[in-house]
């Protein structure tokens, strides 16, 4: 028992010692960092009418994955029901143009960088100059307050490589502590372990004449 109460005072020390430490470290505090996230926080569209088109598109071609599951499902063999499918895929989804990620313009678009690298085994960026239309319309200040993460969302690449970015979303991020014991004898043991919890507003930014403008997540 002597033992269990010494562990316990152990564990209440670290735990007021590691909320001062976060207190002192932070630059703002929680309730700021909330409100620049309910604010600057969503998604951030710099071409309405492509990412119209590709959710559009996606819906096309999530249907029709749908409709061919539902046409095989009644085979009992899973071999046969797995060779059919692919049988099907080939024909009626990659073979069909009607499926291909193309925009009105030509090109192919991206769902997102992972999209992008499984497809072409090359690494993609944001580039800055979209960064910084997003940063202009946070402010500055607002932006060196708490910077948040840019995560690309849908983009296609033009001829001189070059990519054009459709939309994407700002993320703002805080550190939750939880405290106890953990790990094991293998890994070492600890007695906190940090999360990253994305608190970003669910918003909606629509490029327009030059300027982001809020509109409802359901456009």
């Amino acid at each position: 028992m002597k033992f269990i109460g010494i562990i316990l005072l152990l564990l209440t020390s670290i735990f007021l010692i590691a909320c001062s430490a976060n207190q002192a470290s932070n630059k703002i505090s929680n309730s700021e960092l909330e409100n620049l996230a309910s604010k600057y926080g969503g998604v951030y569209v710099f071409n309405d009418k492509f990412a119209q088109e590709i959710d559009k598109q996606e819906q096309i071609r999530d249907s029709k994955r749908k409709e061919i599951l539902e046409r095989i499902k009644t085979i009992p063999n899973k071999n046969e029901r797995n060779k059919k499918m692919r049988e099907i895929l080939k024909l009626e989804f990659y073979n069909n143009p009607k499926m291909d990620q193309i925009l009105s313009n030509g090109k192919k678009y991206y769902e997102n960088s992972t999209d992008y690298e499984n497809q072409t085994g090359k690494k993609v960026k944001i580039p800055a100059e979209y960064k910084e239309k997003v940063i202009n319309f946070i402010g500055i200040d607002n932006y060196n307050k708490s910077k948040p993460g840019f995560d690309l969302g849908y983009f296609c690449i033009d001829k001189d490589d070059n990519i054009e970015v459709i939309d994407m979303t700002v993320d703002y991020y805080v550190t939750k502590t939880d405290y106890g014991l953990y790990g094991d004898e293998g890994m070492g043991f600890s007695f906190k372990k940090n999360r990253y919890v994305n608190i970003s507003g669910d918003n909606k930014f629509i490029l327009t004449n030059g300027k982001f403008e809020r509109v409802s997540k359901d456009k």
